[in-house]
This record gives C-alpha cells, sequence and structure tokens, in this order.
C-alpha cells in the first residue's frame, strides 16, 4: 500500500508492483494502483449477491403462488371426486379458462364420467326393470302351486315336487327382494328417504325379534348399549342391515353359541357392533365376502345366496360409514360406523 492524495486528504491505495534489474546495478520499480479494480470486484460481488437473493426471493413467491393454486385445484378436485365415489354420477371435475395441464385431465375424466353415468344409467333401468317385471310372474306361479296344493287328489310324489318348487320359488324371491335392496342402497345420486334413526333402540328392537329364534338355536343373543345413538339414516335400509347381521350370525353359530350386539356412541360417529362365538372367517377372505353372490367353500351346504354382507357394505355406504370384519377370538366381529354430521 502507499499514500497518495485522494479528494483532498491522503488515502491508502493498494498497489500491484514488480522490480527489474538493470544493467549497472540499478532496480527499475514498475507499478500499478489496483484500488478502482478492487472497488469494481466488490461492487460486482454486492450486486451478484443482491441479483441471487432477489432472484432466490422472487423464484420462492413464484413458487409459493404457483404451490397454493395447485393445492386449491387439487382440493377442489379431491372433493369432486369424493362426491362422485358417494354416488353423484353427475358430478364434473371443474374446468377453468387456464387450458392447462389440469384442464386437460379434467376434461379428459368428465368424459369418462359421461361415459360411465350413461352406461350406469342403462345397466340400473335394465336391472330394476328386469327385477320388477320378474315379480309378477313369480308371484303368479307361486299363487298357482298354492292353489294345485291344496286339492286333496294330488298325489304325494306331485306334491312333494311342488312344494319343493314353492320353496326354490322363495328362495327366488328373497334374493330378487335383497338385490333391490342392494341397488336401492347404492342409489347412485337417487333420493332416499331419510329421518332421524335411533340405532341403538333399532338394534334393541331386532334382538327382541329375534330372541325367540335364538332360544330355540340354544343360542344366547344379547345387547349391549343404551338408547339415544342416533343419526341421519333410512330406517328400513338400517333395520334390514341389522337383521341380515343377525341372521348370518344365528345361522353359523352351533347351539351352546353367543351373539352379542352393541350400540356405541360418541362425539364424532355410532358404532354398531355384531359378535358371535361360531367359526368366524378367514382374513384373506374377509374383504371377498363382501361382494355380492361370494360364499366361503364351507358354506355352500347352507341355504342363502350370498347376498346378506354385500347389502350392509351397500347400506354403510349409502350412510357414508364403512363396515369391517375382524376376528373375535373365537368367531366374527361385524363393526359397521357411521359418522355423524357435524352441527
Amino acid at each position: 500500500d502507499i499514500d497518495a492524495s485522494d479528494s483532498g486528504g491522503a488515502v491508502k491505495h493498494p498497489v500491484r508492483a514488480q522490480t527489474f534489474r538493470l544493467p549497472g546495478g540499478r532496480r527499475l520499480l514498475v507499478g500499478t494502483d489496483i484500488l478502482e479494480r478492487r472497488r469494481l470486484a466488490s461492487r460486482l460481488q454486492t450486486a451478484m449477491l443482491w441479483g441471487v437473493g432477489l432472484s432466490v426471493a422472487l423464484a420462492t413467491l413464484i413458487g409459493v403462488g404457483y404451490s397454493r393454486r395447485v393445492r386449491r385445484r387439487v382440493a377442489v378436485i379431491a372433493d369432486t371426486c369424493r362426491r362422485i365415489m358417494n354416488g353423484d354420477l353427475a358430478e364434473r371435475l371443474p374446468v377453468d379458462a387456464s387450458h392447462d395441464e389440469f384442464d386437460e385431465l379434467a376434461i379428459a375424466v368428465n368424459q369418462m364420467l359421461s361415459r360411465i353415468h350413461q352406461q350406469t344409467e342403462i345397466l340400473q333401468t335394465t336391472f330394476d326393470s328386469a327385477a320388477h317385471d320378474l315379480r309378477a310372474p313369480l308371484y303368479r306361479a307361486r299363487v298357482r302351486i298354492e292353489e294345485t296344493l291344496q286339492h286333496e287328489d294330488l298325489n304325494d310324489a306331485s306334491r312333494e315336487t311342488m312344494e319343493a318348487t314353492l320353496a326354490e320359488l322363495d328362495r327366488v324371491q328373497r334374493t330378487l327382494g335383497t338385490l333391490l335392496q342392494i341397488a336401492q342402497a347404492d342409489g347412485r345420486g337417487r333420493e332416499v328417504a331419510t329421518e332421524d334413526v335411533d340405532v341403538a333402540a333399532l338394534a334393541r328392537e331386532m334382538v327382541e325379534l329375534y330372541q325367540p329364534e335364538a332360544g330355540a338355536r340354544e343360542i344366547a343373543l344379547d345387547f349391549i348399549g343404551s338408547d339415544g345413538a342416533q343419526l341421519r339414516g333410512n330406517r328400513q335400509l338400517l333395520a334390514q342391515a341389522i337383521v341380515n347381521l343377525l341372521e348370518n350370525a344365528l345361522k353359523y353359530v352351533p347351539a351352546g353359541g353367543r351373539v352379542s350386539v352393541e350400540v356405541e356412541k360418541s362425539d364424532r360417529r355410532v358404532m354398531l357392533i355384531v359378535a358371535d362365538n361360531g367359526p368366524g372367517i378367514p382374513a384373506e377372505d374377509r374383504e371377498r365376502i363382501l361382494q355380492p353372490f361370494v360364499r366361503l367353500e364351507r358354506d355352500r351346504s347352507q341355504v342363502g345366496s350370498g347376498l346378506g354382507l354385500s347389502l350392509v357394505a351397500a347400506v354403510m355406504r349409502l350412510h357414508n360409514g364403512k363396515v369391517t370384519l375382524s376376528d373375535n377370538e373365537p368367531g366374527l366381529r361385524v363393526t359397521c360406523e357411521f359418522p355423524l354430521e357435524k352441527s
């Protein structure tokens, strides 16, 4: 550094210098003032830091804004998908004027939903028409068989055949009725009558109704819980779901067994639990058994159509609830969880 006059005062200036040896023993000193160069480097460094900082801040603001926008779009799409899964197939994903990737995806999904909705409506209409059209001929066939059975001159072989046919007709009518109930519960956007239902009182009523049958089978049937577990739902379908659970339990629990029906209520949910100490259901089959017409190989000899638990699952879907099958150690424990609407 050297002292130099700068702006009327002495200022140290950084200097870069080099000496050269000359003939005669003399030396030559050559130097340059690098103060301005250092000032320029300092300014460039400061400008670079400011530029990087502002770029990072701007990128952060843009990223946060875009992230919030994406989250809002995803939340709207997820909410729409939940409504569609709950049965409102007329719902469609929102499309705005941005024409971005979300709009392209929403348009494609909406086209798919429209096709599915159309096919579902056709299938539902066909099923309903077929089911209702079958009721009349089945009823007429039943009446004719019952009238024929009243004839005293009917031989024993014919009577036995007609009684077996009548039993099969009863089975077909029950299966058809259950299918119609499943279709009603799975409504797919249809209006289903609802009211305030006390699940505990309804379950207690169904238990009292089936206690004579349980006693005849030497099975203990108990109810645990207190009234006041109310929720908004369809009373008829809820009653049918409880009946199906009770009939399944009484069908498979051996004499001397036990079946309990329990209702619990909290601020957020109502729990209906039907537990028994029968043979239970293997863990790998518990999800599959909730599908229509699915039966375990060991139960093929039992009378039934494999629709009991599938109706329970459909009723739970209608009420935005869920049904869970678990091990009762021993036996089966069926837990139906109904969420309560927030007031």
